[in-house]
Parts: structure tokens; sequence; C-alpha cells
């Protein structure tokens, strides 16, 4: 297995770059706006990408675009339903972004909201509604919990992250790292309790930016290539212990902050 670990020095730029994005966004609004949807969309295209390898990159920019043919399914049904889902998760975000502006509490409603919102178009039985038969996670070691027992996983951890997640009344250098930590914690409990047929992936990784959004974050996109090294931190962490998800989670979000970066130079500098 491989593990991400952040420097010193890489930890202290991830801090200083977020800080500075952060003020720069809200001294030029628009470029804010600007930088948002554009993570949305790219955080939409490589979320999907992870969980499907049949449909490559290029085509997703064309069904997230609504480009090509109007109708999808005449080339074939999975291909239709690929471009349902993608256009389902970027209008999520978009909902979500709102929700998160109301401060909302992490809840079962809202994890269902999120699976109901991607699936409604492709597969409108399943949508919003939890796995009743068991499954096991192509590639990985951990079962999830009885279908039964889905419930029960959510709400046995969710009032503490929602403790602790509202508990920050404001963002510094410590509280900004514990933001992270909250999300990983979030991101690590949907995806180990598996609790849909499909999609858990999906939710586990938006439902994490969802956390990050209630405290005025930008999205923290998880790129295609760093699937294994993503994938083998949620393996090596534990409800005890999510630091190998928290450590991969601050890396993803450095790579995102430098992504964006220099559009603010090319805003700032203008």
């Amino acid at each position: 297995m491989s593990y991400i670990v952040l420097t010193n020095s890489e930890r202290e730029e991830l801090i200083e770059l977020f800080f500075r994005l952060r003020s720069l966004g809200g001294k030029y609004p628009l470029a804010k706006e600007e930088a948002m949807t554009a993570l949305r969309c790219l955080k939409a295209l490589h979320s999907n990408a992870i969980e499907d390898k049949t449909v490559d990159r290029i085509f997703l920019h064309i069904l997230l675009h609504r480009a090509g043919i109007d109708d999808k399914n005449a080339i074939s049904q999975h291909y239709g339903n690929a471009a349902t889902e993608l256009q389902g998760q970027e209008e999520l975000l978009r909902w979500l972004e709102g929700e998160a502006s109301e401060r909302r509490p992490i809840s079962i409603f809202l994890i269902q909201e999120m699976h109901r919102r991607i699936f409604e178009k492709s597969v409108p039985d399943m949508a919003g509604k939890f796995r009743d038969d068991e499954v096991r996670i192509s590639g990985m070691r951990h079962r999830p919990p009885h279908h039964q027992q889905v419930p029960i996983a959510l709400h046995q951890h969710m009032d503490g992250i929602n403790q602790s997640l509202f508990g920050i009344t404001s963002i510094d250098k410590d509280s900004f790292l514990d933001v992270l930590r909250v999300s990983a914690q979030i991101h690590f409990l949907v995806a180990q309790v598996h609790p849909f047929e499909d999609g858990n992936g999906r939710v586990a990784r938006a439902v994490g930016d969802y956390a990050m959004l209630t405290h005025g974050f930008y999205y923290d996109v998880i790129m295609t290539d760093y699937r294994d090294i993503y994938l083998d931190a949620l393996e090596a962490s534990s409800w005890a212990d999510t630091s190998p998800l928290h450590h991969f989670l601050e890396y993803s979000y450095l790579e995102t902050l430098r992504r964006i970066s220099g559009f603010f130079n090319l805003v700032h500098d203008k």
C-alpha cells in the first residue's frame, strides 16, 4: 500500500495557500464563483471517473457539457446513464452549496437526498434508498454492516461529527486542519457503511466536501490519477483512526488549491 503524508513545509504551504485564496475570493467574489464552478465540474468528472473506468474522461467531458448527440442512449444505455449521473452529480454539488450556506447538520436525509439527486434519472427505483441486501466492496477487505444496521451505523457517529464540525466557530491555522479531519471522518463513515447499492464513493466524497463547504472552503478534487493511493488510504483507515485518509485529503487539497492559484494570480495581477 502507498501512503501520503505532507512534509512540514508542504503543510505550511497548504495553510498559507488556503488563507491567501480565501482572502482573494473575498476580494474578487466573481472570481471565486468562477473557481467554484470550475472545481464543481472537475469534481463531478473525476468522482465519476474513479468509479467507472468504462467511460474515458474525454467522453465524460462531452457528457458533462451536454455536447454531441442529444440522445446518449442511442449509443448505449450505459453511456446514457453515465450522462444523467454525471449531470446529476454536478447539480447535486450546486444544491450542497446552498445547504452548506444554511449550515444544515449532516443527516440521514442529507445523505439520501444526495444519492437521489445523482441517480433519480438513471435508476429511479434505487435513487435515495438504502440497500436491502449485503454488499462487498470490490478490491477491499472491509465488509460493510448488515443492511438492516445501516441507519444505526450512520447515526452512531453522526451526532459527534456534527458537534465537531459546527463547534468550529472561526477558521485559523489549527481549526483549518480540524475541518479537514472532520471531512475525513464523515467521508470514511459513508464509505465504510456503504449504505447504497451503488454510488457510495460519489456520495462519500461529496459529503466530505459538504463538511468543508459549511466553513466556506473550496472543493477538494480527488483526481482519478490518485485513485489507487486514495483507496489505499481508505482501506488503511478505521473509525478509531482516520488519519491515513486525513493525510491523503491534505495532499489532495494542496493539489486542488495549487490548481486554482494561477487563476487567482491572473485576476489579482490584471
